[in-house]
């Protein structure tokens, strides 16, 4: 596990050696060598430096502008926070890139003070001291995150024999409510009855009444009984 992985196009490999020597001058283990070993995936190999780094540094050239692979190292940097770029030709970096500050190290291997390079380095410096990125088992910000799960309350569900046993015992109490209107019904006849004819001996006329009562609430016992079988079969 490297400390920093320079990123940078292969045009450019003796510029990224001589500032990889100067960031080991500073004591810190630098991954740059893209000599992958016999039987090894180079693609593979490129990750794992890549993900075990504590920071990505990304060389801009006009030749690394143009590099998918310097452009899909330097994302994975930025995506975790890691990146340090640095210009070493006149060039703009890519679009994705242009809001992220660049030092300038045109002419960092000259032996005057260069107040860029103590930048950059104070840069790298940071990013390896937090650690970020240090280890694979640690969550980020990106597409390794964990994520929380929650267990549901297992649900119950209640017996449909009990169910059909409460909806039976509701349709009595409206049954019981049929049969009052009825009497009160039968009453209401009883009275008029009379009225209209009042030579009829009362005990015809209760007769009479109490027999359409019985039929008349057995009529609506038996509707009401069929269309309550017929919503619960639905």
């Amino acid at each position: 596990m490297s400390d920093i992985f320079i990123s940078y196009s292969s045009s450019d490999r003796p510029k990224a050696q001589k500032l990889g020597k100067r960031l080991e001058e500073e004591g810190w283990s630098v991954w740059l060598d893209r000599k992958i070993p016999p039987g090894q995936s180079y693609s593979k190999v490129i990750e794992e430096a890549l993900n075990s780094a504590k920071c990505v540094v990304v060389l801009w050239s006009k030749a690394s502008v143009a590099s998918e692979w310097v452009q899909n190292e330097a994302t994975e940097g930025k995506r975790r926070g890691i990146l340090v770029p640095a210009v070493i030709e006149e060039t703009a970096p890519p679009f994705e890139f242009q809001r992220i500050q660049a030092a300038n190290l045109l002419d960092w291997e000259k032996e005057t003070p260069d107040n860029e390079l103590d930048q950059f380095l104070e840069a790298v410096r940071k990013n390896i001291l937090s650690g970020e990125g240090s280890s694979l088992d640690k969550p980020t910000s990106g597409r390794h995150e964990a994520i929380e799960t929650k267990e549901l309350p297992e649900r119950t569900l209640a017996p449909r024999s009990s169910a059909k046993k409460t909806r039976r015992t509701l349709r009595w109490p409206l049954s019981g409510r049929l049969t009052l209107l009825t009497l009160v019904v039968g009453t209401i006849l009883i009275g008029l009855f009379k009225t209209m004819y009042p030579q009829t001996p009362i005990y015809e006329a209760l007769t009479t009444i109490v027999i359409i009562s019985i039929i008349a609430g057995a009529g609506l016992n038996y509707c009401w009984t069929r269309w309550r079988r017929t919503r619960l079969r639905k």
